[in-house]
């Protein structure tokens, strides 16, 4: 197939580099032209995806119109942030027929949509009701190794799902099917909030018990949350739910867990997200995920409790307090 690939950061990298190991005739475009020159020279994404060559067979451009000439595919890898802007680009370039995936995990910064409400708002129902989520345990820096990995492909038309499970499964990407757009997207952006919280409790010091109960119980969070929505246990039990959790709470490749242990260890907010540039999708997501747990009336308390440290200097030891002082009860 002929695939487009926007947009050349880690995650587009890797999934342009994996398509086009599989024999798939792939474009990689760069928001910005000196990236695409860069790319272009080094044949490697030394900012986000270094020590990984892109194979000569990936087309690299700055131009989108050229990234998605004749794409009978395209793969959506922005940050949340930038899927509105992105989406009024591609409005004139992709159409009915032509399958769509995104693999964002996060929500729209204002508003708190997921991607998939933005990509239908955007680009219609037609197009917006069909779009694939790519989703799970998927770091770039393995899948772009060919280290064997699982993912989803959740889409709400069973046969776009299926054509786009032929398109990303390998025999080192395992990939599954799931009808549970709402519910994927939701594990996908809460996870990462979890994920801060597990490394704030490694920038404590805390072990492998604490960790686990937090895993444990943000799991129980995002299950109340997915439910009350309409999504399925299932979803929340998968990969997009346990086991990108597992992933993003234990891993040294994960910008959110290490966030999480530089504000730990005393850092403040504005240090940690200026000294990286990476986008740390948890810090956006942990009000919005808030936000929309408060308007349904799902208590979220270590969502709540990452979003107080993060933007109330809330002390982190504080907020383990106060979650520890909440009534016991039954566990649910």
């Amino acid at each position: 197939m002929r695939v487009g690939v926007v947009n050349a950061g880690g995650w587009g990298t890797a999934l342009a580099v994996k398509l086009a190991n599989q024999g798939h005739a792939v474009s990689l475009w760069a928001r910005r032209p000196e990236q695409a020159q860069q790319l272009l020279a080094d044949r490697e994404n030394r900012a986000y995806l270094p020590g990984v060559p892109i194979p000569p067979t990936v087309k690299i451009t700055s131009d989108i119109e050229q990234a998605l000439l004749g794409a009978d595919a395209v793969v959506l890898a922005v940050i949340a942030g930038f899927m509105s802007d992105i989406c009024r680009e591609l409005r004139p370039l992709i159409g009915p027929e032509t399958l769509l995936a995104h693999g964002t995990k996060g929500l729209a910064p204002t508003g708190y949509a997921r991607p998939s409400e933005v990509i239908r708002e955007a680009l219609g129902e037609k197009i917006g009701s069909r779009v694939g989520v790519l989703a799970g345990p998927n770091h770039a820096e393995e899948v772009a190794r060919e280290l064997p990995a699982a993912a989803v492909i959740a889409c709400e038309d069973p046969d776009r799902g299926a054509r786009l499970q032929d398109l990303f499964n390998s025999s080192t990407f395992r990939v599954y099917t799931n009808t549970d757009v709402t519910g994927v997207e939701l594990c996908s952006a809460a996870k990462n909030v979890l994920a801060i919280a597990a490394g704030v409790g490694d920038g404590l010091g805390y072990g492998d018990n604490s960790k686990a109960a937090l895993i444990t119980r943000g799991l129980a969070e995002m299950w109340r949350l997915v439910e009350r929505y309409g999504g399925s246990l299932s979803t929340v039990a998968g990969l997009a739910g346990v086991g990108d959790v597992v992933a993003t709470c234990t891993s040294g490749h994960s910008r959110n867990r290490w966030a999480g242990e530089q504000i730990g260890r005393g850092r403040r907010l504005s240090e940690v997200t200026a000294s990286t540039p990476m986008v740390i999708e948890g810090v956006p997501a942990a009000r919005g995920i808030s936000k929309i747990a408060r308007d349904v009336g799902v208590e979220m308390p270590i969502c709540e409790g990452v979003c107080r440290v993060l933007f109330e200097e809330l002390a982190p030891r504080e907020a383990l307090r106060q979650l520890l002082a909440r009534e016991v009860g039954e566990e649910s």
